[in-house]
């Protein structure tokens, strides 16, 4: 019998994730209420809530005009990490433009794992001792006897499995064949073909061995590579398809020409799914933070997955089922005519929400996990041809009471 692993959660086409670095978020008003109007239907002092599911990111020491975790009063900190329990602040930001030593980020690493839930994807920030990357992102957290030094302590010890090491795309599809559709804009024609002459040749030198935008090539979020201390990591690549370039309307104040239909509209049709690179922090002003813009972009993107197109994603919960499809081994066997598809994996069973195996004209399954059969096993509803599908559920985080 025929059964193939769908590419994404049953009934999706696509899935994204909004990675926001919180760069001049101005205060923690502005940082909780963003999240509560992105993960709820609430009224929020930015305007009733979409209801998709989004995190954000941390860092510590900074300027004064930056929300940080050292920046911020004792309320802020708790609700902080309320935030890091319920899944919804997912990536560090570095530790902050101020974290050089290595008694500040043992500091700052203990803050911040006291509890059940850790933080486990890494992202660098402009240009911070602690960056993960030593070129693009001229960090030093990976280089041996640099007082900024911690990779042994993060990354070596499993504890920080994804990280982002400053490669961004134009491309609007990640895991899909490369395409320069949707950032062409036919009211900016100039700067949009130029985005799309200097992607083009991002990718030809990739080809070319150009190790700097080598995943350009094969326009995938995830690869295994190693931090230059040869720590292994899992990078992804994180990508903004606006028409100006990818340092452009990275920022609430102008996501409106980046969550546009065009966008959303490949996305789907390529069945491609992407990280989505942006500041959110960066407000049109801290008494109106959101434009009616930047709402209404949110509002598509909020339809896009009520009619079961875009499923929105946290960058970690995205990351994650991105890495349980490439590593899960599984194969079937037909037992008094019920389909038991057998999986083989090392990773926990929470990382294996969502993942949706299609089965012909199977009626009765069984899914067993390292031999343990799984309860609770979604049936799908039949697609338009009869074909069916079964699920491990995926479960929407729950948003705190803030």
């Amino acid at each position: 019998m025929d059964v193939s692993l769908r590419k994404y959660p049953y009934p999706y086409q696509a899935m994204l994730a909004i990675c926001s670095d919180l760069d001049e978020t101005p205060n923690k008003e502005i940082y909780f209420e963003t999240a509560r109007y992105l993960n709820t239907s609430e009224e929020t002092l930015l305007g009733k809530g979409v209801g998709l599911e989004v995190g954000n990111t941390l860092y510590f020491d900074m300027p004064e005009h930056n929300f940080s975790y050292t920046n911020t009063d004792d309320d802020g900190r708790e609700k902080i990490q309320t935030l890091i329990q319920s899944g919804h602040i997912d990536c560090l930001h570095s530790f902050g433009d101020f974290v050089n030593s290595r008694e500040k980020i043992e500091k700052c690493w203990a803050e911040i794992r006291q509890h059940e839930r850790k933080i486990e994807v890494w992202v660098d920030h402009a240009q911070a001792p602690t960056n993960l990357d030593n070129d693009i992102m001229q960090g030093k957290g990976a280089i041996i006897g640099e007082s900024a030094y911690h990779s042994d302590l993060t990354v070596k010890s499993g504890a920080l499995p994804f990280i982002w090491k400053g490669r961004v795309t134009s491309c609007a599809a990640q895991n899909a064949k490369r395409s320069y559709r949707a950032i062409f804009n036919k009211r900016h024609i100039k700067a949009s073909l130029k985005t799309i002459a200097l992607e083009f040749i991002k990718g030809w030198l990739a080809r070319l061995g150009n190790e700097k935008y080598a995943m350009h090539k094969a326009n995938k979020v995830l690869r295994k590579t190693t931090l230059v201390d040869g720590s292994e990591i899992t990078e992804f690549m994180r990508c903004n398809p606006a028409w100006g370039g990818v340092s452009c309307f990275d920022q609430a104040r102008g996501i409106h020409h980046v969550l546009t239909k065009p966008v959303l509209d490949a996305l789907v049709q390529q069945q491609g799914c992407s990280v989505l690179y942006s500041h959110l922090g960066k407000v049109h002003s801290v008494e109106a933070p959101f434009s009616d813009d930047t709402r209404q972009a949110f509002e598509l993107l909020a339809n896009y997955q009520s009619n079961s197109l875009i499923l929105t994603a946290t960058t970690r919960r995205l990351l994650g089922y991105l890495r349980a499809q490439q590593e899960i081994t599984f194969h079937t066997e037909l037992k008094n005519e019920t389909l038991h598809i057998i999986v083989t994996t090392s990773l926990a069973i929470t990382e294996l929400q969502g993942l949706t195996w299609e089965v012909g004209n199977a009626k009765d399954v069984c899914l067993f996990i390292n031999g343990i059969q799984l309860e609770g096993l979604q049936v799908n509803k039949s697609d338009e041809v009869g074909m069916h599908s079964v699920s491990i559920p995926w479960l929407t985080l729950s948003f705190p009471t803030l």
